[in-house]
Order: structure tokens, then C-alpha cells, then sequence
């Protein structure tokens, strides 16, 4: 009996990760929903994921589960089915706060390097509709690249309270940015502000790439830099935010 449900735990591992066209992009849907919620909710474990949020339902749980193909990287899914960015319901003050609740998970990087990582090592990024592979709405967790975070520091006093250009490109592609002014995302909802000061209207939702990168402000607050990438804006933007990230932490040891 035990053998038979290590098989039944390992199969669908093996179909996430194997690329075959007619279970690809709803592969990360189908480990969530199906194993996952499934165990949690009659086994009382969350196998393969890491953590399984149900206490206010399904529409607003949330699963965090780590891809196997990288060390340092962990998704946040959502246990509500939604395609991507460009769902109507992330534009709704009524749906969960995706990227506050990925921030307050992002320590499960922690756990697998060893140590707590430093604040500035985080990133959290969700790619566009064109720049995704999977048919489920995930913000990634992970390291920023070093280079970027350099970047990013050093354009900072030129990043404003309003969208701003950023004056470099950032893995060649034209970001625009604003500051958050608060040490944690509990409010701040990223897919709102650029719904509504970005996008002209929610059908350009599906271009945006995002991402959310901590900094700390010239008077020592912390907070963070929205990142925005618009797909076709600007030659090379294609709204793959993924790009940005780190998925070794290498250049964050402490």
C-alpha cells in the first residue's frame, strides 16, 4: 500500500517536468489541484507542495510548491482557477493579495539555502501571457540576479513616486518603475496599479510582465520598486519578468 501511493505521489512529478504538448501548460494546475489540494484535503498532507493555504476556501487559498528544476526558486499558485495576468478577478479588491501573500512565503528559500537570505536577495516576478508556459496564474519566488540588483540600486534616485523610465535596460528589455513606500506588500496590490495607471484598458493586461523588487530608500526605509515590462511597447520587451531572477543565490551569501 505504501509502495502504491509513493507511485501515486511520484507519476504526476514526472508528467510536470516531462514536456508532453497535450499536459504542458496545465501542468503546474493539474499538481496543484489534483495532488496537492487533493492530499491536503484527504491525507492531511501537502505533498508535492510546500504549503497549502484553504482556511478562508478555495478562492482564496494559495499553494506554494518549488520547482524541481531549479533549486533556490518556489511558485505561488493560487487554488482558485486563473489563467494568468490578464484575469478579470486580479483587477477585483475581493481577490487575495497574490504578491503580499508570495512575500510573506518568500522565506522558503531560506530553508533550502540554509540560512535567512538578506533582504535585497528577493525577487517575486509574473511573466505575460506570451512570456508563460503554464496555463495557471504563478508569481515566482526566488534571488534576484546580482547584476541586476546593482542595476536597480543605482537608478534608484531616479525612480519616483509615479511611473518612471528606467534609464538602463534591464536583460535588454525597457522596464518602467515606481516606489512602494512600505516595508511589506499588506495593501499593495501591483496587478491594480498598472490595471489601472498602465494598461488602456484590461484586455492589455495580458501584456504586462511584473515584478516586485525590494530596495532600501536613501533615509534607510525600506520598500520596494514595481516593475513593469509591456510586451511590444519597445523593441525586445516581450514581459518575460523571469528573466531577472537568480535561481543559485550565489551572489547573496551572507
Amino acid at each position: 500500500m505504501l509502495i502504491l501511493k509513493k507511485i501515486y505521489y511520484l507519476c504526476p512529478l514526472f508528467l510536470l517536468f516531462t514536456p508532453l504538448p497535450s499536459f504542458a501548460s496545465n501542468a503546474l494546475w493539474r499538481v496543484v489541484n489534483n495532488l496537492c489540494v487533493f492530499n491536503y484535503q484527504q491525507l492531511g498532507s501537502v505533498f508535492p507542495c510546500e504549503k497549502v493555504y484553504l482556511d478562508e476556501g478555495r478562492a482564496k487559498g494559495y499553494a506554494i510548491v518549488r520547482d524541481l528544476e531549479t533549486r533556490y526558486h518556489y511558485l505561488l499558485v493560487p487554488t482558485l482557477k486563473l489563467k494568468g495576468v490578464e484575469s478579470p478577478e486580479l483587477l477585483l479588491p475581493a481577490t487575495p493579495n497574490y504578491f503580499s501573500l508570495a512575500w510573506q512565503n518568500r522565506h522558503v528559500l531560506d530553508h533550502v539555502y540554509g540560512k535567512p537570505l538578506p533582504r535585497n536577495a528577493y525577487a517575486l516576478t509574473i511573466n505575460s501571457q506570451k512570456g508563460r508556459t503554464q496555463g495557471q496564474l504563478h508569481i515566482h519566488i526566488a534571488c534576484l540576479k546580482p547584476h541586476i540588483r546593482r542595476s536597480i540600486d543605482r537608478q534608484l534616485p531616479s525612480i519616483g513616486e509615479d511611473w518612471t523610465e528606467l534609464s538602463d535596460n534591464l536583460v535588454g528589455q525597457h522596464y518602467q518603475g515606481k516606489r512602494i513606500r512600505q516595508e511589506d506588500l499588506v495593501g499593495i496590490y501591483p496587478f491594480m496599479q498598472i490595471g489601472n495607471q498602465l494598461a488602456k484598458n484590461s484586455g492589455e493586461m495580458r501584456k504586462f510582465g511584473v515584478a516586485v523588487i525590494p530596495v532600501t530608500f536613501e533615509n534607510k526605509q525600506q520598500g520596494f520598486v514595481l516593475l513593469a515590462d509591456e510586451a511590444g511597447r519597445v523593441k525586445n520587451n516581450t514581459g518575460h519578468t523571469e528573466n531577472l531572477l537568480d535561481f543559485t543565490c550565489r551572489g547573496f551569501a551572507r
